[in-house]
């Protein structure tokens, strides 16, 4: 029974140092970015700041990311996705100085889901590099 105990307590804090990285997320998104393989999160402002275990954020990995794992969740529940006020994501590396910001502003992503639109050159329409110096604004 001690083993038992010991095994439970383990398991628990275990559990609540892998929650420490995801701050303010939203239940809709938060188990659709752990999927995308997002270590650590942040919602604040409108602002949705994700790191990737990586040390390099491709743009084939970033489009996808935007694509199943942020705006999927937007067409199967829209009404959900617009009460969280998504402004921006932001996608970046494990030390946080490379990656993309998509601009999730309005419908967006609606717009993205009509059929007959190339999801990676309308993702890079919406999209800013983000360097050392940070994410810069959006066009």
């Amino acid at each position: 029974m001690k083993h038992l105990l010991a095994l439970l307590a383990c398991a628990a804090s275990t559990l609540a140092l892998a929650d420490a990285g995801f701050k303010n997320v939203p239940p809709l998104l938060d188990k659709s970015i752990r999927a995308g393989g997002v270590t650590a999160a942040q919602f604040e402002g409108g602002v949705l700041r994700a790191r990737l275990g990586k040390s390099e954020v491709s743009e084939l990995v970033y489009d996808t990311f935007v694509f199943h794992h942020i705006c999927a969740k937007q067409w199967y529940e829209p009404a959900q996705f617009a009460a969280l006020g998504l402004d921006r994501v932001e996608l970046l590396n494990a030390a946080g100085d490379q990656g993309f910001a998509f601009d999730a502003r309005g419908d967006v992503c609606a717009e993205m889901g009509r059929l007959g639109k190339n999801f990676r050159s309308f993702i890079g329409q919406h999209t800013v590099a983000c360097a050392a110096g940070g994410c810069p604004p959006l066009r």
